[in-house]
C-alpha cells in the first residue's frame, strides 16, 4: 500500500511522521452519523418526488416517463438518486471502520422467490397526470437537493479523511508480532544473563524460531538501521515516527535497508543466532523517546 509513504514530516529525513487523530476522532465519528441520517432523509424525499408520494403532492405533479418535458425532469432526479446511494454506501463504509456500525446495519435484501411476486387488485383507470408546474417549485426542489447532497459530500470527504489519518497512526504502532505465532521465552526486566549467570538487565524479550524463520516489522515506518550492531549482532531498527523504534536483533540475514519505508508485516530480516547470543532466537525491542520500554505492552495493544 501506498499509505504508508504519506506523512507529515519529509521522507528525506531520518524519520517518518504521523498526524495526532485524537481530536479528530469524535468529530469524524459525528459526521459519519450525520451522513448516515441526511442521507436516509434525502432518499425519503427522492423517492417521493419519483413516485408520486406526499412530497410530489406538494409540488403538484406526478411524472409520466411517455413525455419529453417529464423524462428530462425523471433524468435529473435519477442522477441524484445515484450521487445519493454511493454516498450512503460509503458513509456505511466509513461508519463501520471508525466503529459506528456493523455489518448488520447493512439494508436487508428482499427474499428470493420462484416466481413473480403476488399481486391484484381490479383495474381502475389511471389519474391524469398533471402539466409541469408554471411556479417552478420542482426544480427549486430538486436544486435545493442538489446543494444538500454537494454539502454532505463535503463533509464525506472530511470523514474519509480522519479515518486516512487513524489507518496511519493504527500502521505505524508497533503491535503486531515480529514472529508468527512466536512465543517469549525471556522476558524484559532483570533476569539471570545467559553467559555469566550473574543478574542483568534484559532490555527486550527473545522469541525462540527455528533458523531462518521470517521476522516481520511491528507496525510501518523507516528503517534508520540496517546491519551489524555488537553484541545485537545482525539487526535492523525502524523507525516509526513520535518518538517510537523498534529493534530486531541476531538476525541470520537482513532483507531491508536504510532508508527504506516498510510496511505492517513486511519481512525485514531472518532469525539466526549472531552477535552475542546462544541459538538461534530473535531479540526484539521498543524504544521510547530512545529508551527501552516493555514490549509487551505495545504487543498487548494487537488485539489478537
Amino acid at each position: 500500500m501506498a499509505l504508508m509513504i504519506v506523512s507529515t514530516g519529509t521522507l528525506a529525513g531520518s524519520r517518518l511522521r504521523t498526524v495526532h487523530v485524537g481530536t479528530f476522532a469524535a468529530i469524524a465519528a459525528a459526521v459519519a452519523v450525520m451522513l448516515l441520517v441526511g442521507g436516509a432523509a434525502l432518499g425519503l424525499r427522492v423517492a417521493e418526488l419519483r413516485a408520486g408520494g406526499p412530497g410530489a403532492a406538494t409540488t403538484g405533479m406526478l411524472l409520466d416517463p411517455s413525455r419529453p418535458e417529464h423524462r428530462a425532469v425523471i433524468d435529473r432526479v435519477g442522477a441524484l438518486s445515484g450521487r445519493l446511494m454511493r454516498l450512503e454506501g460509503e458513509a456505511l463504509r466509513l461508519a463501520r471502520q471508525l466503529g459506528l456500525a456493523t455489518a448488520g446495519d447493512s439494508r436487508s435484501e428482499p427474499a428470493a422467490t420462484d416466481g413473480p411476486t403476488p399481486s391484484g387488485g381490479p383495474f381502475v383507470a389511471p389519474l391524469a397526470t398533471p402539466a409541469l408546474p408554471a411556479n417552478d417549485s420542482f426544480d427549486n426542489d430538486l436544486a435545493r437537493l442538489g446543494r444538500e447532497l454537494a454539502r454532505l459530500e463535503a463533509n464525506f470527504v472530511l470523514v474519509a479523511e480522519a479515518a486516512l489519518l487513524e489507518d496511519l497512526d493504527r500502521m505505524a504502532f508497533p503491535s503486531r508480532a515480529p514472529i508468527a505465532g512466536g512465543r517469549v521465552s525471556s522476558g524484559f526486566g532483570n533476569r539471570r544473563d545467559p553467559f555469566t549467570h550473574a543478574l542483568a538487565r534484559h532490555t527486550g524479550i527473545d522469541m525462540p524460531a527455528a533458523y531462518g524463520t521470517p521476522i516481520l516489522a511491528s507496525a510501518g515506518g523507516r528503517v534508520r538501521f540496517s546491519g551489524y550492531r555488537s553484541a545485537y549482532g545482525r539487526t535492523v531498527e525502524i523507525d516509526h515516527g513520535k518518538g517510537l523504534v523498534t529493534r530486531y536483533g541476531h538476525a541470520s540475514r537482513l532483507l531491508v535497508h536504510v532508508g527504506d519505508v516498510v510496511l505492517p508485516g513486511q519481512k525485514i530480516a531472518a532469525v539466526g543466532s549472531s552477535g552475542r547470543s546462544t541459538g538461534p532466537h530473535l531479540h526484539f525491542e521498543v524504544l521510547r523517546q530512545g529508551r527501552q520500554v516493555e514490549p509487551r505492552l505495545y504487543l498487548a495493544r494487537s488485539g489478537g
